[in-house]
């Protein structure tokens, strides 16, 4: 049953509505484990997903491709030749010489060598509702081996954007995402080390730099942008590989067998222009809902004038309605409206539905399910591992078909 407008009106508690619905809530916040070690791969009773070296993973995707007849070059594009109707003709590579084919997959990162500048496809930026363009990183060794390994990546609020913590085996990513027109790269280095404490005292923070936009043609002629070609959206929901996904997918779906490229191209581009505005939406809601008025970087955020109309309306409905399936694009949208409501009632948004009150007709039900969902708690919180022990078991010895788990 729908729990969202039983919570709403009390029904819960004075209990969170991430602690209300789910299990997990008091799962993650005690660093235990999302499954036990008799589990399968990638199978779980609570949800969960994982952070993987991006160079360990593509060795894999490397043996994998060549396995299967791909072809593998490595060289460094110097020139790129179009033919007479515009499309890509060939690339020039420093060892391979000049290189052919009929359809061309730009993965350049945010130099965008094909698609932008080769082809011009015009990057457009959302810097006027999303601030941040910059971030710096640490990687930052536990202060003892046995350290709890948290089972979340913890956002934590700062004077001009947010840092990121992300527990691995056996140190910690830590990062912080801000504005630099709100904040200096020596101050934001500063605010990421306090943050840290002591462990910080003799490691060399990484810059990065973004801009939080992206092409609305990703896919022009023979060339289609795949990844930060094409766009980034700051990491505060962490879109990018599901960004690449979907345009692989959707690429694989609508590829031009018939070497018509076209009519694909025009699905593609309207198709992921869709899911980047969506997105963006999300992303704003983080810091749109925000009462903090401490800092300039905060208040600019709170502005009507940087929210989208979309965003605008959408919130306007939810103070009478909560989300639900209907405000959401199946096709387009990542994050569907279990998302929305985690971060709206998680950001204390007040949504009035008392004038439907008496239409509700499972009150005791919702108040039995309530109670279930935090005897569940309980029961889990008895029967996980910690997160430390799981991963620990697993990097030793992998997981453990149940008729060989240890008693």
């Amino acid at each position: 049953m729908d729990l969202l407008p039983y919570w709403l009106l009390g029904v819960a508690g004075e209990v969170p509505w991430a602690e209300a619905c789910t299990v997990q809530e008091r799962v993650v916040e005690s660093s235990l484990a999302p499954k036990l070690i008799t589990h399968s791969n990638y199978n779980a009773p609570l949800n969960y997903a994982y952070h993987f070296d991006a160079s360990k993973l593509a060795e894999v995707v490397r043996k994998r491709a060549t396995s299967m007849g791909v072809r593998r070059l490595i060289d460094t594009v110097e020139d790129v030749k179009l033919d007479e109707q515009g499309a890509i003709a060939s690339v020039i590579g420093r060892t391979h010489g000049e290189l052919t084919a009929d359809l061309y997959i730009d993965c350049t990162g945010f130099r965008a060598r094909l698609i932008g500048e080769t082809l011009g496809s015009e990057f457009t930026s959302y810097r006027d509702q999303l601030f941040c363009n910059r971030a710096v990183a640490l990687q930052v060794p536990y202060e003892q081996p046995g350290c709890p390994i948290p089972s979340c990546t913890y956002a934590t609020a700062q004077e001009a954007g947010w840092t990121w913590d992300i527990g691995l085996h056996n140190r910690r990513g830590i990062g912080y995402v801000y504005s630099s027109d709100h904040c200096s790269d020596d101050e934001a280095a500063a605010t990421l080390k306090r943050y840290i404490g002591p462990a910080a005292d003799n490691l060399t923070p990484r810059q990065l730099a973004f801009e939080a936009g992206f092409r609305k043609i990703q896919w022009h002629k023979n060339c289609v942008g795949i990844g930060l070609s094409v766009g980034f959206i700051e990491p505060l929901e962490a879109t990018g590989i599901s960004f690449a996904e979907v345009a692989a997918l959707m690429l694989c779906n609508l590829f031009p067998w018939s070497g018509d490229t076209e009519l694909s191209a025009k699905q593609f581009n309207a198709a992921m222009t869709k899911r980047f505005e969506h997105v963006i939406d999300f992303i704003k809601l983080h810091y749109y809902l925000s009462e903090r008025t401490d800092t300039a970087f905060w208040r600019e955020n709170r502005a009507p004038e940087t929210a989208s109309d979309n965003l605008k309306n959408k919130l306007e409905q939810w103070r009478h309605r909560p989300p639900s399936f209907l405000d959401i694009d199946a096709s387009h949208d990542i994050f569907d409206e279990n998302s929305w409501q985690y971060i709206l009632y998680g950001m204390d948004f007040k949504t009035d539905i008392s004038a439907r009150a008496d239409a509700l007709r499972f009150y005791d039900d919702a108040r039995q399910e309530f109670e279930n969902i935090r005897k569940q708690s309980e029961n889990a919180m008895n029967a996980v591992p910690t997160h430390r022990d799981l991963i620990s078991e697993v990097v030793a010895n992998g997981f453990r078909p149940k008729a060989k788990a240890r008693a």
